[in-house]
């Protein structure tokens, strides 16, 4: 396919620019210095929600949850909610795929996927159950009784555990109860609230490794309960305030928070503590932005948080508004597009990333590198190697962020910008306010 993408940018530059950053990744792996993440992660257990909605329709205890999921995949929603059935998880664990079990949340899954491609990542986890452990990647971080860092595979299994998530996944064209879905994803559910991790160790010397990382993750807390929302936020807020003031850039990411004035109390409190935050392109009008095209709504919200970058992830794109370099963060959100395609194609984390052959480079709604209303801030966009039918929608949105994470740990030369073709002379000169770098780089590969 040769269509034109992106601003005038074609597929087959994209091509390029994605197999260029695909033979990068080792070395951004090796130059990444540590990530900090905190405080989600759980067990995941999957569900095809195709195989399961005959049966859940049918049980009269589980119309709530049929009803919901049933809204969200006619609407082609994903996101998390909780349901009120005790019952729940032993109705569902029959219909569980076979060895179907998997990390989850935001910190865990991030973590387990910059291990996969030989980086380094320490996360907090109070949770240290069997079932926990040998659901994260065995070389991920964490620390011992002693305060030394020690990889997960060095860990001895301690404690029941925490209930399970279950995720129902649902893929465009596969019919469901009345209607058939147009696009893929998957449903998260939870049958109690939930905490943040607990990590005694983490809390006692987490705060201090900031000198020695690259930069920090934080999960959303929209899990727990409002009662609790208040103490978890200020703990949050104290490990990202003290990462922020050791230089490190501290991601926030955001989800569905389906408690009333959850998010809004979430955003208030982290608003000053860390320096960029993230959310999907369903997540958009939650946070009071309309469209992805307007500037305007991007910086308002940037600049009423107080973070120098704000990130929105779609299907078939992504992008960043950032007061930081806009050719890192081109690289950035490209690597994330590459690690989250590159598992939709295989099912799960992927050692060696590529993009697929059978993905798609649709429009991006900004050319690659764009002024944003006269200011110091700059729009960074950039297509995503999109699969209309992936082999599994789980952890994408993570893999992504992990993917963004990697980049800006890693600190190193822009890879994209330097491509013949991708960056147009106007784009460079909007960049910075002349020529860049990246444009006489790539007019003397042309010579």
């Amino acid at each position: 396919m040769s269509a034109v993408v992106g601003h005038s940018v074609s597929e087959a530059i994209w091509r390029r620019a994605f197999d260029a950053l695909a033979a990068a990744v080792p070395d951004f792996a090796a130059a990444a210095k540590p990530l900090l993440t905190g405080f989600a992660a759980c067990v995941d257990k999957l569900i095809d929600l195709h195989a399961t909605a005959p049966a859940l329709k049918r049980e009269r205890a589980g119309r709530v949850l049929f009803d919901e999921l049933m809204a969200r995949a006619r609407d082609g929603r994903g996101g998390e909610f909780e349901v009120d059935w005790p019952g729940g998880p032993g109705f569902l664990d029959p219909f569980v795929k076979p060895g179907a079990t998997a990390i989850g949340g935001t910190s865990a899954q991030a973590a387990s996927t910059l291990a996969c491609l030989g980086g380094s990542a320490v996360i907090a986890l109070g949770d240290r159950s069997s079932g926990q452990l040998a659901a994260l990647h065995p070389a991920v971080k964490l620390f011992n009784e002693n305060g030394t860092l020690v990889s997960v595979a060095d860990m001895r299994p301690a404690g029941a555990g925490k209930p399970a998530h279950y995720i129902f996944e649902y893929t465009a064209g596969r019919p469901l109860p009345d209607f058939t879905p147009q696009r893929s994803t998957r449903v998260i559910v939870r049958f109690a609230a939930e905490d943040l991790e607990d990590d005694p160790l983490f809390e006692r010397y987490g705060r201090t490794l900031a000198a020695g990382a690259g930069a920090a993750l934080l999960s959303s807390p929209n899990g727990v309960g409002a009662e609790r929302l208040p103490s978890a936020l200020d703990r949050m807020a104290s490990f990202s305030r003290a990462w922020r003031d050791a230089g490190i850039p501290v991601h926030f990411e955001l989800g569905e928070y389906p408690t009333p004035g959850a998010l809004d109390q979430t955003l208030r409190r982290m608003t000053g503590s860390v320096t960029s935050i993230g959310l999907n392109f369903n997540e958009m009008r939650s946070v009071g932005i309309a469209s992805a095209t307007s500037k305007a709504e991007l910086k308002a919200f940037a600049e009423r948080h107080s973070v120098s970058r704000l990130v929105v992830h779609a299907d078939d794109w992504a992008l960043a508004l950032t007061r930081g370099d806009p050719e890192r963060e081109l690289d950035a959100l490209a690597m994330g597009c590459l690690l989250a395609s590159a598992r939709a194609e295989a099912g799960e984390p992927v050692a060696q990333p590529h993009a697929p052959a059978a993905a798609v480079f649709g429009s991006a709604p900004h050319e690659p590198i764009a002024s944003c209303a006269e200011s110091d801030w700059r729009i960074v966009c950039c297509p995503a190697p999109y699969l209309s039918k992936p082999a599994s929608t789980i952890g994408l949105g993570d893999t992504f962020t992990a993917g963004t994470m990697l980049v800006h740990a890693a600190k190193r030369p822009a890879v994209l910008a330097t491509l013949p073709g991708l960056l147009t002379r106007s784009s460079a000169a909007r960049n910075t306010g002349g020529p860049s770098s990246a444009l006489s780089a790539a007019n003397q590969l042309r010579s």
